[in-house]
C-alpha cells in the first residue's frame, strides 16, 4: 500500500466513524410520509435517475467502457433534481421532514458518483469497482434506514446503519 492509499483509508476510517456516530443518536424512521407531495415526487424523480444510471455504470464497468463510466458517475454526481427543484418553502418544508443525516447521506453518495466519474477519466477499472461498490452499500445504509416503509426487505438491516 502507498502513502497515498494509505491516506485514503485513514480518511474513509475516519468518515466512516464520523458517520456511526451521528447516524447512531438518530432512529431510523421513514422520511417519506413526513415530506410534502411535491418533495416526495422530486426525491422518487432523482432516485430513479440514479437507480438508471448506476444500472448502466454496472454494464460499462464490467464492459471496460472508461468513458461511459465516467459520463455517468458525473452524471448522477449532477443529478441534484431536489437542491435545483426547490423553492425557499421547499427547502424549509425539506429541512422540517428530514434527519440531517439523511442529507449528508445524499450528499455522500454524490461524493463518491464525482469519485467514480474521475475513475473512469483515469481509466482505473479497480477504482471503479471499489467506488461503485461503495455507492451501492450507501444507497442499501440510507434505504433501510429511512425508506423502509417502502422497502420492507431492507429492515433491521443494522450492519448498514453505520455506514
Amino acid at each position: 500500500m502507498n502513502k497515498g492509499q494509505a491516506c485514503r483509508a485513514i480518511l474513509s476510517a475516519a468518515i466512516a466513524v464520523s458517520l456511526t456516530w451521528s447516524a447512531g443518536a438518530v432512529a431510523a424512521e421513514p422520511v417519506g410520509p413526513r415530506l410534502t407531495e411535491k418533495l416526495r415526487g422530486l426525491l422518487v424523480k432523482e432516485m430513479v435517475e440514479i437507480e438508471s444510471a448506476m444500472q448502466e455504470t454496472y454494464s460499462a464497468i464490467i464492459q471496460g467502457k472508461h468513458d461511459e463510466v465516467a459520463q455517468k458517475g458525473q452524471a448522477i454526481h449532477d443529478s441534484f433534481i431536489l437542491e435545483q427543484s426547490l423553492t425557499e418553502q421547499d427547502r424549509q418544508d425539506l429541512m422540517a421532514a428530514v434527519p440531517k443525516e439523511f442529507l449528508q447521506m445524499d450528499e455522500r453518495l454524490h461524493q463518491l458518483a464525482a469519485s467514480l466519474a474521475e475513475a473512469g477519466k483515469q481509466q482505473d477499472s479497480q477504482a471503479q469497482v471499489e467506488t461503485f461498490n461503495r455507492m451501492t452499500e450507501s444507497c442499501v445504509a440510507c434505504h433501510s434506514r429511512y425508506v423502509t416503509d417502502r422497502f420492507e426487505g431492507l429492515e433491521g438491516q443494522s450492519n448498514l446503519m453505520s455506514w
